[in-house]
């Protein structure tokens, strides 16, 4: 037979009493917790909490520090890039520039430019990838609630 939580069955010939109610004959209720164990409960619950909280940031915090090393990446190569190939290309298109009829240093200054214009589409690059890292807004809004319930157990 099975019995409800708490309840277990007993030698049926005796006859017991839980406080000043008597029990049923064959029937043990269990007692209830005492506080010290109810405190260590909470404490408990408490401790897992707390665990799974961090837990849940971590995950966030990884996931958004992997996009970012991504984007960091993308950066680093647009630069090198931008780097090693104008190195090569500008001197040819500023003696190219020469040869049409303008002075050196006209040549390299409208290469120079050239170079700041891509740069300045790679950074608009960068800053719209930046835009989708996202920050751990399901665990900050889990820390708020356990606050919240933690100041309202506190009242």
């Amino acid at each position: 037979m099975v019995f409800p939580a708490g309840i277990s069955r007993v030698n049926p010939n005796l006859v017991h009493k839980h406080g000043n109610v008597p029990v049923r004959k064959g029937i043990h209720v269990a007692s209830q917790p005492s506080l010290k164990q109810l405190v260590a409960n909470t404490i408990s619950d408490g401790k897992r909490l707390l665990t799974a909280q961090v837990n849940l940031t971590t995950t966030e915090l990884s996931q958004a520090s992997k996009t970012i090393g991504q984007i960091s990446l993308i950066a680093l190569v647009s630069v090198l890039f931008i780097s090693m190939g104008g190195i090569f290309i500008l001197i040819a298109i500023a003696y190219a520039l020469v040869a049409l009829g303008l002075p050196v240093w006209a040549g390299f200054l409208i290469v120079a430019a050239a170079l700041f214009l891509v740069a300045g589409i790679l950074g608009l690059l960068v800053a719209i990838k930046s835009k989708k890292v996202k920050a751990p807004s399901l665990a900050s809004a889990e820390w708020k609630k356990t606050s919240e319930s933690l100041a309202a157990l506190g009242k």
